[in-house]
């Protein structure tokens, strides 16, 4: 029985674009949160960690490069951008098939980086070949409806392939699945993200039949036409960018954290295993703070509809180092400085006092080559009558932290579109959001340092401090919002 393409009728276009946003997070929640725990389990330092979450959200700071090459080189029978979905998720499967019998430990952490950083580059191209499909199918009175739905997908994907996988390590515990009641090794989880993706690409991508596309005979050498395209591209984004002071100074805004980030970013995940959280804890954690921002995110747009853009997010940035701020004095409080394990010679002073190590996270003593791996179901850190004071501090930290970035996040992207110059504005909103991945990429990499070398609290201080500064920005970017929110 042949599978419906999913394209011919309104439901089915909304329900594949929801699916084939699934597979964009899937691979993020896999690699930024499951990938990032075991790390940190066996031992892998802060600075390493940061330098692969940062090679994470590299290829989707430069992935406008690939768009006039998704536009201009594809094949009628496999579909102008079907081809492009289908070759990238294949090339995602094969990617973490690569990287499956790798061991996450410091010694490979260099290979392993590269696989990822390739792994996400296709990712990042699918997205690219998702949203031009989207444009090109997608009828007038459905987009703000797929839009929402695709949205919906990308979110809902990131616990399924982090907070799912981590509870298939820790182990289910299933009466009718009894093989996963003492959890799985990470390399057979690496099953179930390929599944995940294999499932949407049998299910969705293959049977999808979109339009053929007319070649138009000046096209001549589909590569030359690329090149001429990109060049293009790079002198329209240039003069949009630097054309008025709003465009320059959004320009700026882009480029600098956008509030606190780091309650979001790999020292999430390496101070929840610091403070003793199971798999299980960690993956509840995301479940709950992924559900919570969802929800602020669209609250966080309504409310800055009504009240004005600019207004609410000077109040949404202020407000997300709070929780930060809050996080970092209880973990001072509480002696959770720097990384168990990361012992320096001498410990220097800091300002607050001086640094000692952490004490309440796993330890990271070493075993002899020949024990037996023995997989053990971790406790949650929040059983029993003694629970760390630290992690309910750091728990209700991120769910604050999460809420308020949220009603951030959407107000921030309203912003960005009403600053646009409208004759450009796909080329300049997509390389804004191109810069506000090349945030993320150097503020993993200074975290990952700061950590190591000042610890935590420091860190997540000036992570709060830093996230401040884009706020006095903000008046600068007044007059054209202003003068849009007045047309008719």
């Amino acid at each position: 029985m042949a599978l419906p393409n999913l394209l011919g009728s309104r439901w089915g276009r909304l329900i594949a674009f929801f699916f084939l946003y699934i597979t964009e997070g899937i691979p993020l929640g896999f690699t930024a949160t499951t990938m990032v725990v075991q790390m940190k389990r066996a031992g892998v330092g802060e600075a390493e960690i940061g330098i692969f979450i940062s090679s994470l959200y590299l290829p989707w700071a430069w992935k406008w490069v690939m768009g006039p090459f998704v536009d201009l080189l594809y094949s009628n029978r496999l579909g102008a951008r079907r081809g492009w979905i289908l070759g990238t998720q294949l090339m995602m499967v094969l990617t973490l098939l690569i990287c499956m019998p790798i061991e996450l430990a410091s010694e490979n952490l260099q290979l392993i980086t590269l696989v990822i950083m390739i792994h996400n580059a296709f990712c990042a191209t699918q997205d690219v070949a998702i949203d031009a499909l989207a444009c090109n199918v997608l009828h007038e009175r459905e987009r703000g409806l797929a839009n929402g739905l695709m949205f919906a997908g990308q979110t809902l994907g990131i616990p399924l392939g982090g907070a799912c996988v981590l509870y298939l390590i820790e182990g289910i515990d299933l009466a009718w699945l009894p093989a996963l009641r003492e959890g799985i090794p990470v390399q057979t989880a690496y099953w179930f993200v390929i599944g995940c993706i294999l499932a949407v690409t049998l299910l969705v991508a293959l049977p999808m039949r979109e339009p053929l596309r007319q070649r138009s005979r000046a096209e001549g050498s589909r590569l030359v036409a690329a090149k001429k395209e990109l060049l293009q591209y790079l002198r329209v984004a240039l003069r949009s960018f630097l054309g008025s002071r709003m465009a320059f100074f959004a320009l700026l805004f882009a480029l600098l954290p956008a509030g606190a980030v780091g309650l979001n970013l790999a020292l999430q995940k390496t101070v929840a295993v610091e403070v003793g959280f199971s798999d299980g804890d960690v993956a509840d954690l995301e479940v709950v703070a992924s559900i919570l921002w969802a929800v602020m995110c669209v609250l966080g747009g309504v409310v800055a509809d009504r009240l004005g853009h600019l207004k609410c997010l000077a109040v949404f940035l202020a407000l997300i180092s709070v929780p930060t701020f809050w996080c970092a004095w209880r973990m001072q409080q509480e002696g959770v400085i720097f990384p168990a394990g990361n012992v320096a010679e001498e410990p220097p002073e800091t300002e607050f006092g001086p640094a000692t190590t952490a004490s309440t996270g796993p330890s990271t003593a070493s075993r002899p080559d020949d024990a037996p791996v023995e997989v053990a179901r971790m406790p949650s850190v929040f059983t029993g009558a003694d629970v760390p004071p630290v992690a309910h501090a750091f728990w209700w930290s991120v769910i604050a932290y999460m809420g308020l970035q949220g009603l951030m996040y959407g107000t921030r992207t309203a912003v960005f579109m009403r600053i646009a110059n409208p004759d450009v504005a796909a080329t300049q909103f997509t390389a804004y959001m191109a810069m506000m991945n090349l945030v993320t990429v150097y503020t993993a990499w200074w975290q990952g340092y700061a950590i190591e070398r000042w610890g935590y609290p420091i860190t997540l201080y000036l992570d709060g401090a830093l996230g401040l500064i884009c706020i006095a920005v903000l008046p600068l970017m007044r007059e054209r919002a202003e003068a849009e929110s007045d047309s008719p």
